[in-house]
């Protein structure tokens, strides 16, 4: 959490390659754009398969919605999320406030199977208890890419290439989150009862702490309020039951805790821009929900 605990690691900034010939070394990795800055409350950026890029994002703060190959993610603060070239995808920040975010945009020629291994095994989102090393990797690459330090495309695609071994290794390795006792048990507690009618009070009460401090806690380590965070969780559900059942509006409400139909409408329109309907006529219903 080191390098993300920093703000001075990210400056805003943003890099595009110029026109190269035909003629570039096809076995050499290329970044076509890297940039760092924050993306303005209520965005959503999507794309279809003829995305050509692999590109590797990291939030620096906030915390935002990913949706790729039929699943939606929830991202929290020093999370990574990976899009293989030739993914359809979407990306948001549904929250009032900016959402910081990190990211390179590599050609495929020279890392093809790469992009090839994350989207056959479906890693798509690495969590921040294994991101640090990538993401200290990158924030060096932009640092110096700003300063014009590097001499030749080699050198480049060195550190690219180590940057990408690095993610790899993130991808592979299970180390268990380090984060306060008080935020696992915060993290828990709503994992197990965000579908109950629950408040931040409830959960401060809970854990014997003041609800301001709970909040401070919040925003350190993920980027986000608590009752931010619970919304989200409430949302990404609800994508799930729009996507994967034939619940109705009202049995959905009930099953994020919310109890009340046009409640429910209102709060996913405000946060997805549409009504659950909508969203749901995109895709239709498959199988059954999994038990709470």
């Amino acid at each position: 959490m080191n390098a993300i605990d920093n703000r001075d690691n990210f400056p805003s900034f943003l890099y595009s390659a110029p026109e190269t010939d035909s003629a570039r070394l096809p076995f050499l990795l290329h970044a076509v754009r890297m940039g760092c800055g924050f993306q303005e409350s209520f965005f959503q950026i999507n794309r279809d398969n003829s995305y050509p890029y692999f590109t590797v994002h990291f939030l620096f703060d906030g915390c935002g919605l990913f949706h790729i190959a039929g699943e939606n993610y929830l991202l929290k603060k020093g999370d990574a999320f990976i899009i293989p070239a030739g993914e359809a995808h979407s990306y948001s920040n549904r929250s009032e406030e900016p959402l910081g975010l990190i990211w390179i945009e590599l050609s495929v020629p020279g890392c093809q199977e790469l992009s090839s291994y994350f989207h056959l095994h479906r890693i798509y989102t690495i969590d921040v208890s294994h991101t640090e090393a990538p993401l200290g990797r990158l924030i060096s690459i932009l640092h110096n890419r700003k300063k014009g330090v590097f001499s030749t495309p080699f050198e480049l695609s060195g550190l690219y290439y180590t940057f990408l071994m690095e993610l790899l290794d993130a991808a592979q390795t299970q180390v268990s989150p380090q984060l306060p006792e008080l935020l696992t048990a915060a993290l828990y507690y709503i994992g197990h009862h965000f579908t109950e009618d629950i408040s931040i009070g409830q959960l401060a009460d809970y854990l014997h702490v003041s609800h301001t401090y709970l909040t401070r806690i919040f925003r350190k380590y993920m980027g986000t309020t608590p009752i931010k965070y619970l919304n989200l969780k409430r949302l990404e559900y609800a994508c799930f039951l729009l996507d994967s059942s034939i619940l109705t509006c009202e049995q959905i409400a009930e099953r994020i805790g919310m109890y009340d139909a046009s409640h429910f409408n209102r709060f996913f329109s405000q946060q997805l821009g549409m009504p659950p309907s909508v969203y749901r006529s995109r895709k239709g219903p498959s199988s059954p929900p999994p038990a709470t």
